[in-house]
């Protein structure tokens, strides 16, 4: 029996070593990581996940699909839309240098099991230094970009952990983060937005309050459809990024609260509603009526902010009626 009993162990775990596809690096310096990953890795399941890829983009269409990413860290309501000092882009010109490249090399020579796996590295002081990694796939025309560390420091020598240091201290270290540049570590609170929402093919889950949203799901090929002079649309971020160094414009952010509120208002009409399917025929965005920059007077920008507080009392009094709404 205990020989029946080895012969299935082995056989188990030579099953298990065999299912581990190795990884395919593309780049790994001290700054940037990036390599193609078996998704059953990466996504810890066991289906068989097939990706469109390889795909195949140009360094500059690369470069506009992150360049055209925000991040910010959760900083209340108001600031997290008008955007923070700090953190207003995903990547700066430096990470984009950096990344492109070997991002557009990944895609494609990725396989359809395979998904591309990132890691940034920046601002070393001392023994830390600040990392942003995540994920990138494409399926059915969209493409999923997931972001797990987002400027968050981690300890360069994993000497610097002590016995007595708890298990998130372990993983808070440059060694694992680039093992695993997939699992977020450490506490971070953080949210990333695509410039143009519209181009999001499934709706925000969750609440704002709550900002679970480090994914994007984009109509990738549609919005560089519409911006067919990937240069020229470069240049407009860039000196929309020189203009508003603080974050979005306020008429932006009244925009978005807009959109919201919108959504949470649909949302109570429809509790049963359920979310759209991640990899639909795409269909051309609609428009958003624009909003003209507003004036630059202290009053009016006072009663800027005063709009966008009281439509953060209705989003907020919406959020408590979703919530509050039976289950059916």
């Amino acid at each position: 029996m205990s020989l029946l009993w080895l012969s299935i162990l082995l056989a188990f775990t030579t099953g298990c070593a065999t299912a581990h596809v190795p990884p395919r690096t593309i780049v790994e310096t001290n700054e940037v990581v990036v390599r193609l990953e078996s998704a059953s890795n990466v996504t810890f399941s066991s289906e068989l996940m097939e990706y469109s890829h390889p795909v195949a983009l140009t360094a500059d269409q690369v470069r506009l699909l992150l360049a055209s990413i925000s991040a910010r860290m959760k900083v209340g309501l108001l600031s997290s839309f008008l955007g923070t000092p700090e953190t207003p882009r995903l990547f700066d010109n430096a990470d984009l240098d950096r990344l492109v490249p070997a991002i557009q090399e990944a895609l494609a020579r990725a396989t359809p099991e395979e998904i591309v796996v990132f890691l940034r590295t920046r601002n070393p002081q001392g023994p830390l230094v600040e990392v942003t990694s995540g994920t990138l796939s494409v399926r059915n025309k969209v493409l999923a970009i997931s972001v797990s560390n987002f400027r968050h420091p981690v300890r360069i020598a994993p000497s610097d952990v002590g016995a007595t240091d708890r298990l998130s201290d372990v993983r808070e270290t440059l060694g694992y983060v680039q093992t695993s540049p997939w699992i977020s570590v450490g506490e971070q609170d953080f949210a990333v937005f695509f410039d143009d929402p519209n181009y999001q093919v499934t709706p925000r889950s969750g609440s704002l309050l709550r900002y679970p949203e480090r994914t994007l799901a984009l109509a990738y090929q549609a919005y560089l459809t519409v911006h067919p002079d990937v240069r020229a649309r470069l240049a407009e971020i860039e000196e929309a990024m020189q203009q508003t160094p603080g974050g979005k414009p306020r008429a932006e952010a009244i925009a978005d609260l807009k959109r919201r509120i919108a959504e949470l208002e649909q949302a109570n009409r429809s509790p049963a509603a359920r979310p759209l399917d991640p990899s639909p025929a795409i269909s051309p965005p609609a428009s958003i009526p624009s909003m003209s920059p507003p004036p630059s007077s202290p009053e009016t920008q006072d009663s800027l902010l005063e709009v966008i507080k009281r439509m953060e009392t209705r989003i907020a009094e919406l959020e408590r009626q979703v919530r509050e709404q039976p289950v059916r």
